[in-house]
């Protein structure tokens, strides 16, 4: 159920920051395209694609990608500065962490209309935790965090 939590979740990618890409989108980019990403690098050649029906873009054009780029510009930026900073930075069970990644896993599929069926484990996630080498109060906790609702 929670097994595997990070394993291909961003937060947990040491050099997302970096590099700024997952894996599984480069991959999925590769199929659209048509790309075989097991071809050596040293193999690969160039093609040119034929278009067809291209014509160049319009002053108008230009400009709605410009103010698009903005956008996306400015919602990085915000999202940059909402994101947690020195996370796993000095330790690699960081609570927080651990509370985003069971947010976003287990309260996934979380629907307010029909609460008790889609609601996450609340003991089933104490009890990972506690195998993991949490005490009692600590996935107690960390349980606590990732829980998005108010549990009467």
């Amino acid at each position: 159920m929670m097994a595997g939590w990070g394993s291909s979740d961003h937060w947990s990618a040491p050099h997302f920051d970096v590099y700024g890409f997952r894996r599984s989108d480069l991959k999925n980019l590769a199929d659209k395209l048509g790309m075989d990403l097991s071809i050596p690098l040293d193999q690969i050649t160039p093609s040119i694609p034929v278009a067809t029906d291209s014509k160049p873009l319009s002053e108008a054009d230009v400009e709605m990608l410009r103010i698009e780029i903005d956008a996306l510009k400015r919602q990085i930026r915000k999202l940059e500065s909402e994101r947690p900073i020195l996370i796993k930075q000095y330790r690699e069970d960081d609570p927080l962490l651990l509370a985003i990644q069971i947010r976003n896993k287990e309260w996934s599929k979380y629907d307010h209309e029909n609460d008790r069926a889609t609601r996450a484990n609340q003991a089933s996630i104490k009890h990972e935790l506690e195998e993991m080498g949490f005490t009692s109060r600590q996935a107690e906790s960390i349980e606590l965090v990732a829980c998005p609702i108010k549990r009467g």
